[in-house]
């Protein structure tokens, strides 16, 4: 079987990120595993009470499975649900499960078409990512200027029924399979909201076309540069860093001629994507050989990795707002500009997930992501739900001021900080 790992390519003096990351398996709306997947490959929809020959998987016997499949075939009531296509990927769906990892998943065909859209940047659905946590499907963030967030979905509502049918026990990918549509079509989502008290709510979003920018130059407000940094991901890693290397050249020319003199990066609902591209940005603010991540692996053996160039914005007074929806990539930036002091961190603390998943294409057009490491700050403290990113400044966002004037007393604070 052939499986290909994703790897971004950074100049050797650099220890190569392995992955796209994924946050917490977040999906935009977002073992051995050769020997296992081949296993199944090859007996599924033979003949049933076979014996299993020629397989490596030590002294596991697999009767029960056989068994149990048997008793679906012969006893279940609805045999329209007996697909073989369904229970051979529910099979592996179940075996990857059990590892109780939900960054760890397989993704059937579908839903890996689905990833690989969400990656593009572009794609019809209604601009929201979303995560599992405690088996609970959670709205990291909605999209600036999305269907969702005009629909009033926010970071932190908890998806309960998708079209009056129940995500219970489901996946992320099968959720966003449910949620996505063409553009122009409705879905209604039920949800609870735990920050009201979980008060439930019934949004009813018209679908569109999505395109969600990774960065943008937001406004300059006296003197300061408000950078919005909504994810870590482009379509390619240096489709990514293209776009900061051009606001990086805006930003030089507008400090040269006096017309910035202070930076605020937003990294609030960030929830990540390529480690390499934390590590790009960090190069840019941190001095040249400082350790931005440390990642360990399965054997617990560490690896730094450590910044390659002189700062191209070393000396610019800066401030980076974060939340509860900043994660992965995220943190481990952030994380950085807190140790070195190079900056102040300011909102609330961040998502706390530290680790990082391999993407591995498998065949039949499924594939597997997989947590190969955990990330350490710089002073080897491991990134989790624990030990989040606190900020040096706690500032809560206040969503009725928000709501009511549309001012963000987050952004505030640090403009008058920098004032």
């Amino acid at each position: 079987m052939n499986e290909e790992i994703k790897i971004q390519k950074m100049p050797k003096s650099i220890p190569v990120s392995t992955v796209v990351i994924i946050s917490a398996f977040i999906f935009a709306v977002g073992l051995g595993v050769g020997s296992a997947f081949d296993i199944f490959k090859t007996t599924i929809g033979s003949t049933i009470g076979t014996t299993i020959t020629n397989i490596s998987t030590g002294n596991q016997d697999f009767s029960l499975y056989w068994n149990a499949y048997k008793v679906l075939q012969n006893k279940y009531v609805d045999q329209s649900k007996l697909d073989k296509d369904t229970l051979y990927y529910g099979t592996i769906k179940g075996m990857v499960a059990a590892i109780g990892d939900p960054a760890t998943v397989f993704l059937d065909p579908k839903e890996t078409q689905s990833y690989n859209d969400a990656r593009g940047g572009v794609y019809q659905g209604i601009g929201a990512e979303l995560d599992s946590v405690n088996q609970q499907i959670i709205v990291v963030a909605p999209f600036a200027g999305s269907p969702a967030e005009k629909a009033g979905l926010r970071g932190g509502d908890i998806i309960v029924e998708v079209n009056t049918e129940s995500v219970s026990g489901k996946s992320v990918a099968e959720v966003v399979l449910k949620i996505r549509g063409e553009a122009n079509t409705e879905v209604t989502l039920n949800i609870i909201r735990p920050k009201e008290s979980n008060k439930a709510y019934t949004l009813k979003i018209m679908r569109g076309t999505i395109s969600a920018p990774s960065m943008a130059l937001k406004e300059i407000k006296d003197k300061t540069a408000v950078v919005t940094i909504s994810r870590f991901t482009e379509a390619t890693f240096s489709g990514w860093t293209g776009k900061w290397d051009s606001i990086t050249t805006d930003l030089q020319s507008k400090i040269a001629n006096g017309q910035v003199k202070n930076i605020v990066l937003d990294l609030r609902g960030n929830p990540g994507g390529f480690l390499d591209a934390a590590v790009y940005l960090a190069q840019d603010f941190v001095p040249k050989g400082s350790v931005v991540v440390k990642q360990r692996d399965r054997n617990n053996k560490d690896e730094s990795t450590v910044t390659y160039r002189d700062p191209r914005l070393g000396s610019v007074p800066l401030i980076v707002l974060v939340n509860g929806n900043s994660a992965s990539a995220s943190e481990i930036f952030s994380g950085a500009i807190k140790h070195y002091k190079r900056g102040i961190i300011l909102g609330e603390k961040t998502y706390g997930k530290g680790t990082a998943q391999e993407v591995l294409n498998l065949s039949s057009g499924s594939s597997i992501h997989v947590t190969v490491t955990k990330w350490l700050l710089p002073d080897g403290t491991w990134i989790n739900k624990e030990n989040p990113v606190v900020p040096d400044k706690v500032i809560t966002f206040d969503t009725k001021i928000n709501d009511t004037t549309g001012a963000d007393n987050q952004l505030d604070e640090a403009l008058k900080l920098l004032k």
